[in-house]
């Protein structure tokens, strides 16, 4: 469950050079969404499994809610970069 969450923050970039690529800003909101979904449907289960589970409390749920977060802002502050360098690549391959 945690793992996941890495591959998806590290494949973030290349879904925007992708969205720059095909010149559609449509698509650059959409990996952040989709990261944000998975997030609070995580949250939910880690609130879940409160009192069952011997790692899980509200304390670790909120750490790791507010940590993915903040990670996932910092991403996608960079999301206009990766973005624009994906048009250009565009521009570049295309000519137009």
């Amino acid at each position: 469950m945690f793992h996941l969450t890495r591959r998806f923050h590290a494949s973030l970039p290349l879904a925007w050079f992708v969205a720059g690529l095909l010149d559609s800003l449509t698509l650059l909101a959409l990996p952040a969404v989709v990261m944000l979904a998975y997030l609070f449907r995580r949250h939910r289960r880690i609130v879940g499994l409160v009192g069952t589970a011997p790692w899980a409390s509200v304390g670790f749920a909120r750490h790791v809610m507010v940590d993915d977060l903040v990670r996932l802002a910092a991403w996608t502050a960079l999301s206009p970069l990766v973005f624009l360098a994906g048009q250009q690549m565009r521009h570049l391959v295309i000519g137009s």
